[in-house]
């Protein structure tokens, strides 16, 4: 699960403008941190440097947007590890 969260960060198309795109990337990074175990989620933040905490809280707040079935609780799981990694690093 950790690879496929690095692999999405790492491949977010954070300089395009097509729209299709990025909603498509936003969708794929829900999906991998929807699919994490809350024990996983504060090992998988603290395994980001500065610009992947930050890239990360962009989709925390993109996903709090357009909320899915028990994402909101999710995201807030995510959102407390990140501001918590974010503070250290």
């Amino acid at each position: 699960m950790l690879r496929a969260f690095h692999a999405a960060l790492r491949n977010s198309p954070v300089n395009t403008k097509n729209q299709a795109v990025k909603e498509r990337a936003q969708g794929v990074v829900l999906k991998v941190l929807t699919n994490f175990k809350s024990s996983e989620i504060e090992q998988a933040v603290q395994s980001l440097d500065r610009n992947g905490v930050d890239l990360l809280m962009k989709y925390i707040y993109k996903g709090f947007e357009k909320p899915t079935e028990n994402s909101s609780a999710v995201l807030l799981q995510w959102h407390e590890k990140d501001l918590i990694v974010y503070a250290f690093v």
